[in-house]
């Protein structure tokens, strides 16, 4: 790995704890079951593990504690955790607006979800695409399919933007 890859990865690495914090703050306190999408580096379950029942998905498990599955076709029941998180994964699918509706259809009390602030991230980048970006999704669009957030805040200087949804049991 070269000095500029490692540069970004630090920065990630630096970046995340913030993030976690950012999310761990508006978790419903009553919440037993996590669902976290996306979480190949175990980052947030590390944190999350002493506090909640954590089941952890990804389209590409990589390790023997991430189930295999694809956030546009998710094979849980419905309402069946407490509070769902996707971070900074759905600029990477086919269809954004399906994976959206996949979380909340899954989600029994909260949704949590994250993705880059465009066009401030992209700025923050000095103007360089993120090559796995599929797409830059906007507030209006989350607000337009699964109604307006309870939450939302940009975060880590502007540079992502954090929605939660309250769900309610039996909404």
């Amino acid at each position: 790995m070269g000095l500029l890859e490692n540069a970004k990865m630090g920065i990630y690495r630096f970046i995340r704890v913030f993030r976690c914090n950012d999310v761990m703050e508006i978790m419903k306190p009553d919440a037993q079951t996590v669902l976290d999408i996306g979480c190949q580096e175990m980052y947030f379950y590390n944190q999350l593990k002493e506090h909640y029942d954590v089941t952890l998905a990804d389209c590409e498990p990589q390790n023997g504690d991430i189930v295999k599955q694809d956030v546009e076709n998710l094979s849980f029941e419905d309402s069946s955790f407490d509070i769902v998180i996707c971070l900074q994964v759905l600029e990477h699918v086919p269809d954004p607006v399906k994976a959206m509706k996949e979380l909340k259809r899954v989600a029994r009390k909260q949704l949590i979800i994250s993705v880059p602030n465009e066009p401030e991230f992209t700025f923050a980048r000095m103007g360089t695409w993120e090559k796995e970006h599929l797409w830059a999704i906007q507030p209006a669009v989350f607000e337009h399919h699964l109604g307006k957030p309870d939450i939302f805040k940009t975060i880590i200087l502007k540079r992502y933007c954090l929605f939660a949804w309250d769900i309610g049991e039996g909404d």
